[in-house]
């Protein structure tokens, strides 16, 4: 099985990131961090994908977009991989 393509754009300092990073992680799932924080840029296509809303942690995975996804919905996305 192929290893999706995973984006993570969130803020250390979000909570909800931090589950969403210790959920992948946990699973063996491989990410790449986007810093918000540390890049502004990174602020505007999260607002791009959510509507003109910055909502993190917004996950890109291939072509989909997850939009702060509770621990249920990561885990029933994951599987279906």
């Amino acid at each position: 099985m192929k290893q999706p393509n995973v984006l993570v754009y969130g803020s250390n300092s979000c909570p909800d990131t931090a589950r969403v990073r210790k959920f992948l992680d946990a699973g063996g799932i491989s990410f790449e961090f986007k810093d918000v924080d540390a890049t502004p840029t990174f602020n505007e296509y999260v607002a791009e994908l959510n509507g003109g809303n910055r909502v993190i942690p917004t996950l890109r995975v291939e072509n989909t977009t997850l939009v702060n996804p509770s621990d249920d919905q990561l885990h029933d996305f994951f599987a279906r991989e």
